[in-house]
C-alpha cells in the first residue's frame, strides 16, 4: 500500500468514478488546526486542492449543499448520505442526526440510540443506511424515509464475537465494510453473511472501497492499495 497522508483523514466523498474528495485536518502552530480539501485520483495518485464549496455540492447533492453547509458549522466531521428521495440524512459521532428534503429544507433531528447507547457510522445502501453501535457490538440497517427511521435489521449482538466495538462502517456494490478493534469485517449484501476482510490493520480508523482501490486510514495517515 502506499501512504498518502500522514494527518487525520476527517472525510471521504466520492467525486466520480475514478477520484475521491479527502478532507483532512492539518495542525497550526498556535495548537489549533484548520481543515483542507483535495481531489485525489485513485488511477495516477495525483492530487489537486479543491474548494470547500466543490466538496460540500459533493457531499450533500447540488440543491441543498448550500443550506445545509449554513445550517452545521461542523459540517467535515459528519456523515452523510443521498437518499434515492434525493433527501440528505447525516449522522455524527455523538449520535446526532438530522434528515433534509432534496433543497436543505431541514425535516428533522434527533439523537439516534440503540438500547439507549449512541449509535454512529453510516453507509449507503439504496433507500436503507447502515450504523453501528459501538458500546453494543452490532451493526443496523435503517429504511429511512422522510419521516423517521425504521429499524430494519440488526448484525451482532453485544455477548457475540461478530463485531468487537464497531466504530465505522462504508460501503460498495458487494458489501458493508465495518472497521472493529480487532479486524476489518464485511456483511455481504446478497446473505448477510459476515465475513474477515483483513485483520492485520493497526490503529484502524477508516476504511473505504472504490471499485478495485482500498483506501485505509489508520492512526498514523492514510493508505491507498488495490
Amino acid at each position: 500500500m502506499v501512504k498518502i497522508s500522514s494527518r487525520e483523514i476527517i472525510d471521504v466523498v466520492k467525486f466520480n468514478s475514478k477520484k475521491i474528495i479527502i478532507a483532512e485536518k492539518a495542525a497550526l502552530l498556535d495548537g489549533g488546526s484548520q481543515t483542507g480539501y483535495y481531489v485525489l485520483d485513485l488511477e495516477t495518485g495525483d492530487k489537486e486542492v479543491v474548494t470547500k464549496s466543490a466538496y460540500l455540492m459533493k457531499k450533500f447533492g447540488n440543491s441543498a449543499y448550500k443550506k445545509i453547509g449554513e445550517s452545521i458549522s461542523d459540517f467535515s466531521d459528519c456523515e452523510a448520505a443521498i437518499l434515492p428521495s434525493k433527501n440528505v440524512f447525516i449522522i455524527f459521532s455523538n449520535g446526532q442526526c438530522a434528515m433534509y428534503g432534496k433543497d436543505g429544507e431541514t425535516l428533522w433531528t434527533k439523537t439516534l440510540t440503540y438500547n439507549e447507547k449512541p449509535v454512529t457510522g453510516l453507509a449507503a445502501d439504496g433507500e436503507y443506511i447502515w450504523c453501528c453501535c459501538k458500546d453494543e457490538n452490532c451493526v443496523i440497517r435503517y429504511l429511512a424515509d422522510s419521516n423517521k427511521l425504521n429499524l430494519d435489521l440488526r448484525v451482532g449482538a453485544i455477548d457475540a464475537d461478530t463485531f468487537r466495538s464497531p466504530c465505522f462502517v462504508s460501503s460498495d456494490d458487494e458489501g458493508i465494510y465495518v472497521c472493529c478493534s480487532n479486524k476489518l469485517r464485511k456483511i455481504s449484501r446478497s446473505d448477510f453473511v459476515v465475513s474477515d476482510v483483513s485483520d492485520a490493520l493497526s490503529g484502524l480508523k477508516r476504511f473505504y472501497r472504490f471499485g478495485k482501490y482500498t483506501l485505509v486510514c489508520t492512526i498514523d495517515g492514510a493508505y491507498i492499495g488495490e
